[in-house]
């Protein structure tokens, strides 16, 4: 496998191949479903905890820890969602690789 990803469309309508997920201070924000077996999340500023899952929870240290300005690619269950909150301000973004 390739370290390396082509991105030749970023959003394709009808699809949520690319999901900017706008994160507020302490708040939980959760995505639109996905159709994707692998994502890859973008994480912005500040640290984010992430959850996965068809009602996913999580909250400030709890979940999965994506650290700031990193980047992580998760197998995923095609028609779950993620759920994401950050102590502060900030936005992940979700690319269905597939």
């Amino acid at each position: 496998m390739s370290q390396y990803y082509t991105i030749t469309t970023l959003a394709t309508t009808g699809t949520n191949k690319y999901t900017t997920v706008a994160l507020g201070a302490g708040t939980v924000t959760t995505s639109t479903s996905i159709t994707a077996r692998r994502v890859l999340i973008t994480n912005g500023a500040s640290p984010a905890f992430i959850a996965f899952g068809a009602n996913p929870v999580t909250g400030v240290n709890v979940g999965f820890q994506i650290p700031a300005n990193s980047e992580m690619i998760f197998n995923f269950k095609s028609g779950d969602k993620v759920a994401a909150v950050s102590a502060a301000a900030s936005a992940i973004s979700i690319l269905d690789l597939d």
